[in-house]
């Protein structure tokens, strides 16, 4: 009942209409409809003091197998509102902010390379004293899950990578546009925001204009930290991460969708090859946050795979 509430309220909302709410208060009034869509997944917004700051989690905290969910580059724990949704009480998901993203510190000092992240969330999993768990990576995330699952395999009970980075062998259209010294994923007005949001979706879902504006003007307030942390990134890719992909043991799902502009989905048989225990969808017509695109098919490939 709860959730249907929920539901209809942000359905009014919407209805209302997003465009009534003046630029002073739009980020503010997206942060509301964001929680009202953690409400409808039965997530709260947590804090975790770690490292001398406030760790933001989502967790529904219901007692149950422990799925981790980590986001990509640019992204945060919103990303997983629409699939944590499809798991309802099945799982206990948690969903943080990695280091340097959504609300957390942005230290441009700070070291953002994968083996960092990877140790962040183990910290992170001590804190909240869980020992194993299913970990869900996309993007960026998808990279940290599979040096995760290399580094500490007692804790790792299966993964899914839904279009991950850590194997580059075939370049993408964002290879060749870094080349000539443009970075889709890092926007610096709010047209090359829109211009994102079509570079890595294929299938779009609704955004609402004022809330589309308010994601625009906070992802372009992030341009100067994002672009240290891409270049840390972007060193890690250089230098080879995959060497240590085989020491993963947890069974792995992968997905990636064939529209993929990010990271070339021809990188999944690889990426399949060095992870033994591994198996392989690609989703026709999807691009590269199929978590946010097709929602329901991609928690339908998980529940099939994690029943196996």
């Amino acid at each position: 009942m709860k959730k249907l509430l929920v539901s209809v309220a942000v359905l009014a909302v919407i209805v209302l209409g997003f465009n009534i709410v003046s630029n002073e208060y739009r980020v503010e009034f997206r942060d509301w409809a964001m929680s009202m869509e953690a409400d409808k997944a039965g997530l709260k917004h947590r804090l975790v003091a770690m490292r001398g700051q406030q760790i933001a989690v989502f967790d529904n905290e219901v007692d149950a197998p422990v799925m981790l969910m980590l986001h990509g580059f640019s992204g945060s724990k919103v990303n997983w509102l629409r699939l944590a949704q499809q798991f309802g009480d099945e799982y206990r998901v948690i969903a943080p902010d990695l280091l340097g993203h959504g609300e957390n510190i942005r230290d441009i000092a700070g070291s953002y390379h994968i083996a960092d992240q990877v140790a962040f969330v183990n910290e992170l999993m001590a804190k909240l004293s869980v020992e194993r768990f299913h970990l869900v990576g996309n993007s960026m995330g998808g990279a940290i899950s599979s040096l995760y699952a290399a580094r500490h395999p007692e804790q790792v009970l299966s993964m899914t990578l839904i279009s991950p980075a850590g194997v580059h062998d075939f370049p993408s259209e964002m290879d060749a546009l870094l080349k000539e010294g443009k970075n889709p994923l890092i926007p610096e007005s709010e047209e090359q925001f829109y211009t994102l949001l079509d570079f890595v979706m294929s299938e779009q879902p609704f955004i609402p204009a004022a809330i589309a504006k308010a994601e625009a003007e906070v992802s372009v307030s992030r341009a100067e930290i994002n672009k240290k942390i891409f270049a840390d990134i972007r060193s890690d890719m250089e230098l080879g991460l995959e060497k240590e992909y085989k020491n993963i043991s947890a069974p792995t799902l992968i997905i990636w969708g064939d529209q993929d502009k990010a990271i070339n989905v021809k990188n999944i048989d690889r990426y399949a090859a060095l992870v033994s225990n591994s198996q392989k969808v690609v989703l026709e017509g999807i691009g590269h946050v199929a978590m946010i695109e097709v929602p329901e098919y991609t928690a339908e490939l998980m529940r099939k795979f994690l029943k196996n």
